[in-house]
């Protein structure tokens, strides 16, 4: 934070003054700095309050400017106050902002409403360019599964792990409306292929750039593929 001038301000989720303040080195074991909070203002969303009962799928939402431009959604689980935001990028089109929600697509991904196609294209394995037979990636599944995420949280990654699930479960119902794109903080693989700062987002589902990204994570898998 402390690249940011002091009149930015910060916006924390429910809980986080409890569970995380004072910082370092008030607190000598804290996670966080003091100097990320000191001379600026630090707001903590109350969604109960706050939201005036506003639900944007299962999670609790905040209009933040009051103009429908930019949500922000309850997303517990992870740690406490965590947060995602919805931004709208056209009048029909959204960008999910997952954070740290999960931490690669295969926690979401697939899901009933959106499976493992039987092919790929463009294929997220290089040896077995241009199309993937989604066969192959389902054969190395944990369950064999077309219609269940690759992954499931580890017990002691998140804060309350049964939370993080349902959070995830969540963004899997945002995943199956064409017209939201979901990034996640730790997803490399639309590296590359989006528009970074300062372009924007705004044609994205034109450019079917969600199509493009929607499986490229299952690259991370091409090592147990046999040729």
């Amino acid at each position: 934070m402390t690249t940011f001038p002091s009149s930015t301000s910060l916006i924390i989720g429910p809980g986080f003054t409890a569970e995380y303040l004072p910082g370092y080195p008030t607190n000598p074991d804290a996670t966080v700095l003091d100097s990320d909070f000191t001379g600026r203002e630090v707001r903590e969303i109350d969604f109960r309050n706050d939201s005036k009962g506003l639900k944007i799928g299962r999670f609790n939402a905040l209009d933040y400017f009051d103009d429908g431009s930019f949500y922000l959604l309850d997303t517990p689980g992870h740690s406490v106050g965590h947060m995602c935001g919805l931004a709208r990028v056209t009048a029909s089109t959204f960008v999910f902002m997952g954070g740290d929600a999960c931490h690669h697509g295969g926690e979401f991904r697939p899901s009933e409403y959106l499976p493992l196609p039987k092919q790929l294209s463009p294929s997220p394995i290089r040896k077995v360019q241009p199309v993937c037979p989604g066969h192959l990636l389902q054969d190395i599944h944990r369950t064999k599964s077309a219609t269940e995420p690759f992954y499931q949280v580890a017990e002691g990654f998140a804060h309350d792990t049964e939370v993080a699930e349902w959070t995830i479960a969540g963004l899997q119902e945002f995943d199956a409306d064409e017209d939201v794109l979901i990034l996640t903080a730790h997803d490399e693989s639309v590296l590359g292929v989006l528009d970074f700062f300062p372009k924007g987002l705004e044609g994205w589902k034109e450019k079917g750039l969600g199509e493009k990204v929607r499986w490229m994570f299952l690259g991370d898998l091409e090592g147990a593929i046999e040729a």
